[in-house]
């Protein structure tokens, strides 16, 4: 008789994943929209505060863009996978880098960019249960 597979988490930090997930991949949509210079981002990214990017900010923006996918795949890889110490130190250091981003977006001029606080304290609160989670283990 064949094995059954487990059934995904469903606390509250198996919940927070997906939610994260989303957010990452809403974060990478917007980081590649303004190496892209799409007029979606315009507002949402940088303070919104320029009609066109420029090149060095869409430079960067491109590289966060493979930030963002690293961290996709991460979060998904220890969805259910524990993290060694190296990777709850990782974990941890990632949680207070969106909590700063999310400060840095609440003080935006843009209410668009405000918005984007929501999805980095989402990403952030992830990350520091992961690596409680991982701790005790």
């Amino acid at each position: 008789m064949a094995a059954k597979p487990e059934l995904p988490n469903r606390s509250l930090l198996g919940n927070l994943i997906y939610l994260a997930e989303l957010a990452l991949i809403y974060n990478a949509a917007i980081l590649i929209s303004v190496t892209l210079n799409l007029d979606w981002a315009k507002p949402r990214a940088a303070g919104g505060q320029f009609e066109t990017f420029p090149i060095g900010i869409r430079i960067i923006y491109f590289g966060m863009f493979f930030g963002m996918v690293f961290l996709i795949l991460l979060l998904w890889r220890h969805r259910t996978i524990a993290l060694d110490q190296a990777g709850i130190r990782l974990a941890r250091i990632i949680g207070y880098v969106f909590i700063a981003s999310t400060f840095v977006q609440l003080i935006s001029r843009s209410p668009e960019e405000q918005t984007n606080a929501i999805p980095a304290s989402i990403i952030s609160l992830t990350f520091f249960l992961l690596a409680r989670r991982d701790r005790q283990r």
